[in-house]
């Protein structure tokens, strides 16, 4: 399999063994057919350099690029000739323009099963007869769409008009381009010179100036500019030609300069002449392209969020309740007992990812709560676990969190979040130093009361499993309950942290990146584990995508996104 990324272009080149193994087929037939990646999406190109059919296997909207075929620019052997406009531009492609200036046009609807036909204009045949209008180019059709031949270069005479107009001959007007398609060609003040041909993207300019640019289009992946206008041709005062527009436009000729054809596949304008055979235009082109997987526009994964656990509390502290947990891996649960969630299918877009930081443990009394862990963009509903809750002091009320903060003597325990976590256990007064804290709540258990026939403080509740990224991890453990003279509890499995017994003892920290609640201590309460988010996604899946961001990873048939710190997911 080779799939090759340009960081540069942002681009996908696929070769054909990695569209052979994926089973990857184009929805329709003709024309030289290609893959790209645009818009957030592979997509099937094909294009048209001569005439054919092109017959889609199922209903489809497609972009398109038409473009006709160049008018061929005149030959003067005593005047100034005019060079040729350059054929008719009609472009659908998203973000980009049709010629003279208009917005891009509407997708075409088409119908699986029909063969459509696929006309590429010729451009006009170059002039050889002496003082001779230049030929028109030949219009361009896909299925309802047509863009108009441009217009040959005049001698001394007005430029033909067509999808973008031909210059004059000497003392003449431009012809006239066509609207939506192309500019008019430029004219002459009767100085000897003649006009050059129209572009798609500018008039052609008077008097042996430039040919009128062409415009440029990213429908095959990279940027390439057509429809250029023929520059006109010299003059008996001995100048050579003027250059043909960007987009293959062709050079007019003089005497010592041969005129030059519009490039092949642009549509340009042919240049002028003076005494010399013409420019002939440059053949046509037209495009289609399509998005290959309609039913894959999004990219659907698994996710893991955990928030930040909070801070345990100080003076006969209460252990911190753990980080909300959310998971949405088949098989496995959300905290406090909840089924999985749903996979989110993400469009391809940016992401911002947040990782709860842990709750400070209590300097003065309660703990502080844990931060909340999201995921949010445009396209999905974020996905956010609240911060766990901060562990009580000495006769307080534990905090409300993910999972809830263990109470202090005597007081109540904080609540969880349904479908993140567990309650917090109770704590009890036993008077002088005895007293102790309840342990914080877990994922998965709630937080231990306190036993006051033996002095005990509240062991932290237990977390939850998940093997999203491999291998089986236990997180979200609520900390255990603290005290003086009495005996500490350990926290919960999942990075709790443990409790600790004397006067100026300090809370055990949560572990980090799993949302474990802080111990709760008598001096100073322990802090809460940073959260973590962490999403996967089947990997034959993730091929048609870019996606970056966090520590990748693969397990099996997943790629694993880890995400320790705050960041973006990027799916491209």
């Amino acid at each position: 399999m080779t799939l090759r990324w340009d960081q540069r272009s942002r681009s996908t080149e696929y070769t054909s063994n990695w569209l052979a193994e994926k089973g990857i087929v184009p929805k329709g037939s003709g024309g030289d057919v290609t893959y790209i990646y645009a818009q957030g999406k592979l997509q099937a190109v094909h294009t048209f350099n001569d005439s054919g059919t092109f017959t889609p296997l199922e209903a489809i909207d497609v972009e398109y690029l038409v473009i006709a075929g160049g008018g061929g620019g005149a030959r003067g052997d005593g005047n100034g000739s005019g060079g040729g406009g350059a054929g008719g531009y009609r472009s659908s492609v998203v973000g980009e323009t049709s010629g003279r200036g208009s917005s891009a046009e509407a997708k075409l609807s088409l119908v699986a099963g029909t063969a459509y036909t696929v006309t590429v204009g010729g451009g006009g045949a170059a002039v050889t007869s002496t003082n001779t209008v230049g030929n028109n180019g030949s219009n361009s059709v896909f299925a309802t769409i047509t863009s108009t031949g441009g217009g040959g270069g005049g001698y001394t005479t007005a430029g033909g008009n067509g999808g973008s107009g031909g210059g004059s001959g000497n003392n003449g007007a431009g012809g006239t381009g066509t609207a939506n398609q192309g500019y008019d060609g430029g004219g002459s003040a009767g100085n000897g010179s003649g006009g050059s041909g129209g572009g798609a993207g500018s008039a052609g300019a008077n008097n042996g100036g430039a040919g009128g640019n062409g415009l440029a289009s990213t429908i095959t992946g990279s940027s390439v500019t057509r429809g250029g206008g023929g520059g006109a041709g010299g003059t008996s005062g001995g100048t050579n030609g003027s250059a043909g527009g960007s987009g293959g436009g062709g050079k007019g000729g003089g005497t010592s300069s041969a005129a030059v054809a519009g490039d092949a596949n642009t549509g340009g304008g042919g240049g002028g002449s003076y005494q010399v055979n013409s420019g002939a235009g440059g053949k046509g082109v037209v495009i289609v392209r399509y998005p290959v997987f309609t039913e894959l526009e999004s990219l659907e994964m698994e996710y893991l969020v955990i928030a930040g656990g909070g801070g345990g509390g100080k003076v006969y502290g209460a252990g911190g309740g753990a980080g909300g947990y959310r998971s949405s891996v088949t098989g496995e649960s959300s905290g406090r007992g909840a089924s999985a969630e749903t996979p989110v299918k993400f469009p391809s877009g940016t992401y911002t990812v947040t990782v709860g930081g842990g709750g400070p443990g209590g300097t003065v009394g309660i703990g502080t709560i844990g931060g909340d862990s999201s995921i949010a963009g445009t396209g999905i509903t974020t996905i956010t676990s609240t911060g766990g809750g901060a562990g009580a002091t000495y006769g307080g009320n534990g905090g409300n969190g993910g999972s809830g903060g263990g109470g202090g003597a005597g007081a109540s325990a904080g609540t969880g979040t349904t479908g993140q976590g567990y309650n917090g256990g109770t704590g009890h007064d036993a008077g002088a130093s005895q007293s102790c804290g309840g342990g914080g709540g877990g994922a998965g258990a709630q937080g231990g009361n306190s036993n006051v026939s033996t002095n005990v403080a509240g062991v932290g509740g237990a977390g939850v499993s998940s093997s999203i990224n491999g291998s089986a991890t236990t997180r979200g453990g609520g900390g255990g309950g603290g005290t003086s003279a009495g005996t500490a509890a350990s926290g919960g499995s999942g990075g709790g942290g443990n409790g600790t017994a004397g006067a100026s003892g300090v809370g055990g920290a949560g572990t980090a990146n799993t949302g474990g609640g802080g111990g709760g201590a008598n001096g100073t309460g322990g802090a809460g584990g940073k959260g973590v988010v962490i999403v996967r996604y089947l990997t034959d899946q993730g091929a048609r995508f870019i996606v970056t961001g966090g520590t990748i990873t693969t397990s099996g048939a997943y790629t694993v996104h880890t995400f320790n710190d705050t960041g973006s997911l990027v799916v491209a």
